[in-house]
This record gives structure tokens, C-alpha cells and sequence, in this order.
């Protein structure tokens, strides 16, 4: 017996109107349109036509606003960054230009440094060398270009470190101080924060890397001298042994004296002469090589002004790792028996060679920082 069509559509008009039947049309991925259960509904209702919260659906072709909901799925704008994601970003980015820095000055300094080192901590009454360029050539000589670089492995990757958190902690304080063209001296205060807070990653670095520059000087003074140390490892392990997890921090207290002040005039150099350099361009841009100066002249203002301190710190770092058999008792008591060794110019041995050095590589350092950072913005 055949159903009246009067029937059906009765009946499909009635599910429709069962309580928990949305009326709504939802377009399906095969071009269905369904009708859904409404949530709120009582599960407990019933219709005279089937059970409440039945799903009816009909196949169709895709409708207009089938298509139409499809557009706008695939238009629709992704939601903005957040702040949170934003400074993450910012983060990333200063750690990366840091790294890069860090390379930088390893590469272009070490040299220098080593030189620096070995007249910081020869003996007075009997100097091994009499200058920079008596010291590189005796190295070279000795032991070939590569002398000048021995030890090199702790710092290139200490100084990656290292400079990553100076750079990242240096844009953490520029934010709290708002050091901004406004307001140039802030960077000098950025400075110092930025620094002071560094040393702790730094003053381990600089201390094992002296630790394994003097047993040159050692093995110069005397040719039966063994060096107790085969490798940064093998320094590491002792002054774990002497001192325990404050062996790595040796001289830590000489270099947070330099690096307050140091770090303010530095960056405070640097980027004040930036904003000098800004000023003065028709463009109102810096140029490369302004970057370069004023990354060269942040450097010379660094060494220049606060040598004095760092010939202490090299002699406490280079001191013993036992502390039975230290000759330093501490930064006051270094600094009277260095006087009485040379008087002031004591204080001032090696600081041609770290001038030499400061220019090149702390140019190369802030402009490599400096244009990643705008490549990265």
C-alpha cells in the first residue's frame, strides 16, 4: 500500500519540530546539510514521530552557503600574536645576535688576549718578554700560529654563552630602564645591569681560560715545568676538588668590580655615539662603518679606563686553584702586592696588545649584533 505524500511531508515537518530538532542547517564536507540535536534540549521529550534528538539528514548538492562557509573557514584571518609570543620572539632573536657576537670577538681577540695575558702575569725582576710583539713571536715560534689560540675551545664556547645572556639581559634592561634616544644616558645604566648580572657566566669562563693561558708563562720560566693540566677538563675537576662548586668562580669578586662600571661605559659609549652618528646623517640612519667606530671606541673606552682592575683580576684568576698555596688572599691583598712588585705602572702591563685587541673585536662584535638584530626585525 502506498504512503500519501500528504503523510510524508506531515511527518517530515513534525520531526522537524520535535523538541532537541535544531532547524539550523549545517553544511557537511560531502555536501550534506544536517540537522543536529540541540543540546539544551530535555533528553527526556518525545515527538509522535520518533524518538526526540534525532538526527535527520538529505543528501544534497553543496549549496550557496555550503560554499560560502567554505570561503570563509579558509579567509579567515589567523588571530594576532600575543604578547607572550611577542617577547619570546624578541628573546630568541637577542640570544642569536649574542651567539653570533660571542664568535665574533673570540675569534678576532684571542690573539690579542693571549699576548695580554702573558705580559699581565710575568714575573717583574725577570720578564720573559719585553712587549707585545716580542711575546706573539716568541709564541709563534714556539709553537706556531696555533699558540696564539691555545685555550681558545673554553672561551668560543663560553663567550657563545656568555654573550647570549649579556645581550639578551642587556634588552631585558633597556626595557626596565627605557633607554631609548629620549633618554640616552639610561643605556649607560642598562649597561651596568646587563654586565653585572653577565659576570656570573663570565667570570667562570675567563677563569679557566687564564688558568690554561699561565701554564705558558710557567713552562717559559722554567723548561722542567710539567703542566699539571692535559685539558680545560682536567682544570675543571681540580678546582672542584680544592674548592667545590665555587672553584669556577675564582676572581668572581675582581671581575664584578670591573664589569659595573665597565659594562655602563661601554654599551653608554656605544650607543650614544649611535644616536650621535643618527643625528648628524641627512638620512637620520647610521651607517655600517659608525657602527663599527662606535662599537671600535665603546671598546677602547672599556680597557682604557678600567685596565687596572682586570691585571688584578688575571692575577687572582691565574693564582693557584689550591687554596693552600695561593699567594693572593684576596682583591685588596693582590692589588698591594702588585703595587709593591712595579708601583703603578704594575697595573698598566700588557694594556698595549688589550688596546690593540679592543678596537677590532668589539667593532666586529656590536656590528655583527647590531645588523642581525635588524635583518632579524
Amino acid at each position: 500500500m502506498s504512503v500519501p505524500d500528504s503523510f510524508l511531508f506531515a511527518s517530515f515537518r513534525n520531526a522537524l519540530s520535535a523538541p532537541g530538532v535544531s532547524s539550523a542547517r549545517q553544511p557537511a564536507a560531502d555536501g550534506r546539510q544536517l540537522y543536529h540535536r540541540n543540546p539544551s534540549s530535555s533528553s527526556g521529550g518525545s515527538s509522535s514521530h520518533g524518538s526526540s534528538g534525532a538526527v535527520i539528514s538529505r543528501m544534497l548538492p553543496l549549496s550557496a552557503s555550503a560554499s560560502s562557509f567554505a570561503a570563509a573557514s579558509t579567509t579567515e584571518a589567523a588571530p594576532p600574536p600575543s604578547e607572550f609570543n611577542k617577547q619570546m620572539l624578541r628573546s630568541a632573536k637577542d640570544v642569536f645576535a649574542g651567539t653570533c657576537g660571542g664568535i665574533t670577538v673570540t675569534l678576532l681577540g684571542h690573539p690579542f688576549d693571549t699576548v695580554k695575558v702573558l705580559l699581565q702575569t710575568q714575573p717583574v725582576d725577570k720578564p720573559i718578554y719585553s712587549g707585545p710583539m716580542d711575546a706573539a713571536s716568541k709564541v709563534v715560534k714556539a709553537e706556531g700560529f696555533a699558540g696564539l689560540y691555545k685555550g681558545v675551545t673554553s672561551p668560543l664556547a663560553g663567550q657563545m654563552f656568555f654573550r647570549a645572556g649579556l645581550f639578551f639581559g642587556y634588552a631585558r634592561a633597556k626595557d626596565i630602564v627605557g633607554a631609548s634616544a629620549d633618554h640616552p644616558l639610561r643605556y649607560f645604566q642598562a649597561g651596568a645591569m646587563a654586565w653585572s648580572a653577565a659576570t656570573l657566566f663570565e667570570a667562570p669562563i675567563d677563569f679557566y681560560k687564564s688558568q690554561w693561558q699561565c701554564q705558558i708563562i710557567k713552562a717559559k720560566q722554567n723548561p722542567a715545568y710539567k703542566p699539571p693540566y692535559g685539558s680545560v677538563a682536567d682544570c675543571v675537576k681540580a678546582t672542584i676538588k680544592y674548592s667545590g662548586a665555587m672553584g669556577p668562580y675564582q676572581g668572581f669578586g675582581a671581575t664584578l668590580l670591573r664589569n659595573i662600571p665597565a659594562g655602563g661605559i661601554y654599551f653608554g659609549t656605544f650607543e650614544n655615539l649611535k644616536i650621535h652618528f643618527a643625528k648628524q646623517n641627512p638620512s637620520g640612519v647610521v651607517t655600517d662603518s659608525q657602527i663599527m667606530m662606535s662599537g671600535a671606541l665603546g671598546g677602547m673606552a672599556y680597557w682604557s679606563l678600567f685596565y687596572p682592575l682586570d691585571v688584578i683580576k688575571s692575577a687572582i684568576m691565574t693564582d693557584s686553584v689550591n687554596p693552600a698555596e695561593r699567594q693572593y688572599k684576596g682583591f685588596f691583598d693582590a692589588a698591594g702586592k702588585l703595587y709593591k712588585q712595579g708601583g703603578v705602572k704594575r697595573f698598566y702591563a700588557g694594556v698595549l696588545p688589550c688596546l690593540l685587541r679592543a678596537s677590532p673585536a668589539n667593532a666586529g662584535m656590536l656590528y655583527t649584533v647590531d645588523k642581525i638584530k635588524q635583518y632579524l626585525a
